[in-house]
């Protein structure tokens, strides 16, 4: 089932599609531009510079991943943060 955001932005708590988030190629988004959460399966949490669905395009805040699945909606990550064992899914 897909929900939308406060914001407008389309949402689910379901993954269907999930991959490892690499900083190899500056900073990361999909290819396809596609919103995505980040999964953090390293065992300690991590601080990252992300860009939110609804913010501006160079716009970043850096916040806390918990280990897990966490709700954020993410457009892009920062290369810079990337650390541990991420991935994307949604």
């Amino acid at each position: 089932m897909i929900h939308e955001t406060r914001s407008g932005q389309m949402v689910s708590a379901q993954i269907g599609k999930m991959g490892i988030i690499d900083s190899s190629g500056g900073d990361f988004c999909l290819p396809d531009g596609q919103f995505f959460n980040i999964k953090n399966d390293s065992g300690d949490v991590v601080p990252l510079e992300v860009s939110l669905a609804g913010m501006g395009d160079t716009d970043f805040i850096e916040t806390i991943f918990d280990v897990g699945w966490n709700p954020e909606i993410i457009k892009s990550i920062k290369s810079t943060s990337i650390t541990g064992d991420l991935k994307w899914g949604y």
